[in-house]
Order: C-alpha cells, then sequence, then structure tokens
C-alpha cells in the first residue's frame, strides 16, 4: 500500500459525525453512529417540525406505529431544539411506555430492558433534548456501543472539513438503506417492518443488536 493512500484511510478514519439527536432513532441512524468514533450531537439548531426529533417508529400488532412526543408551542413558535419544552397536557408519557408494552412484551429481551427504560419514561423531563439524551445514552449503554459523544458550542451552517455533515438526513418521509433483518414479535402477521426505532431489534434480538448493525455497515 502507498503512502498516498494511507494518508486517505487515515483521514477517512479522522472523521467526525455531526448529527442531530433523535428520540429512539431508527436502526439505520445507530448504523452511522458505528462508522464513527466521535459523535458531534447538534446543540444549536432550531427545533425542525415533523422530524425524528420528537417521534419514532415502533412494532405494534396492527404494523408501523408512530409516537410523538408533543412540544410546548408546537407548529407555530419558533425555537432552539436544546430550549423546546415538552408538553404533558395528555398523559402521552403512559400512552407511550404502554404502547411499548404491548408491542414488546412477549418479546425475548423485553424483560432484561424494561425496568431501565421504564426508569426513564417514568420521569418528566422539562426539556425534549433531555428526555432524548437520556435514551440516547441508555441504548448506547445497552449495544455497548463504545463511542465518543460531544455537542457542538455554535451552530455552523458549513461545518469544518473533518466533520460529515449528516443533520437532517433522517427524516420520517425519507427512505434509508437498512438491509437488516430478524424475528419480529407480530412478524407473521404484518411481514418484517424494517428501519424501526433501535427499541425494536434491542427488544427483539438483545446483545446480539450491535452485531447485526455491524454486519451491514
Amino acid at each position: 500500500m502507498n503512502l498516498e493512500r494511507i494518508e486517505y484511510l487515515c483521514e477517512d478514519m479522522a472523521k467526525k459525525l455531526l448529527i442531530e439527536l433523535p428520540y429512539l432513532g431508527n436502526i439505520a441512524f445507530y448504523q452511522f453512529l458505528t462508522r464513527y468514533d466521535e459523535v458531534y450531537i447538534e446543540k444549536h439548531e432550531y427545533f425542525q417540525k415533523a422530524s425524528f426529533r420528537n417521534r419514532c417508529e415502533v412494532a405494534g400488532p396492527n404494523g408501523r406505529l408512530t409516537l410523538s412526543v408533543p412540544v410546548v408551542g408546537g407548529k407555530d413558535k419558533k425555537q432552539f431544539y436544546s430550549d423546546a419544552c415538552i408538553s404533558y397536557e395528555h398523559p402521552w408519557l403512559k400512552d407511550h411506555w404502554n404502547s411499548l408494552t404491548a408491542g414488546y412484551r412477549r418479546s425475548p429481551y423485553f424483560e432484561f430492558y424494561e425496568d431501565k427504560f421504564e426508569q426513564v419514561f417514568s420521569k418528566q423531563h422539562a426539556l425534549l433534548f433531555d428526555f432524548n439524551l437520556d435514551l440516547f445514552y441508555l441504548t448506547l449503554d445497552l449495544l455497548k456501543l463504545p463511542i465518543q459523544v460531544k455537542f457542538t458550542s455554535s451552530y455552523q451552517p458549513n461545518p469544518a472539513p473533518e466533520f460529515d455533515d449528516y443533520r437532517s438526513y433522517f427524516l420520517p418521509k425519507k427512505k434509508q438503506d437498512c438491509s437488516i433483518e430478524y424475528p419480529q414479535v407480530f412478524g407473521e402477521r404484518t411481514g418484517f417492518l424494517s428501519n424501526l426505532s433501535i427499541v425494536d431489534l434491542l427488544f427483539n434480538e438483545g446483545p446480539h443488536s450491535l452485531q447485526l448493525i455491524k454486519s451491514v455497515v
């Protein structure tokens, strides 16, 4: 291997991922994370509506189910994501937890992770960012995914060359490739539902989840 090729590989390995923080991000999102040792979470962007910042997709007995976290101000308020307050006008925390329980109670690993997720869903976080961050750290821990998580200090529309900018790449209306397949609780009824939230993979595959994610990276 020549020196130029070695330098290219070293530069590629040194890349940093710049990305937003989703609500229980999908499997394709976590596939991206495994490609980097250092991940920067964008903390100074405006909250974007119709994104995975406050919604995720899980499996239900009737197919794909979207769970949305209500935000104070809703569609009409322009605000920074890190300042977006969660609305508790309706008992969405209970509804989301009941949906996860109904969808995954019969999955092989739900009982092993149930208490840890329930602890997060039992707290009333004031800010959406903090709620998502607690869940994010929990999923990294369960996956045993050894990445450094850092945060941006300011918003940069054109980040430095060492960053791979994938902010707003993962959108509900945009299909991402995710070729991982595994047994799902309602698979015989609904067929395989691809690229759901990472919890779908964790509850069904447990400690094998990271191996599956890396198998198609």
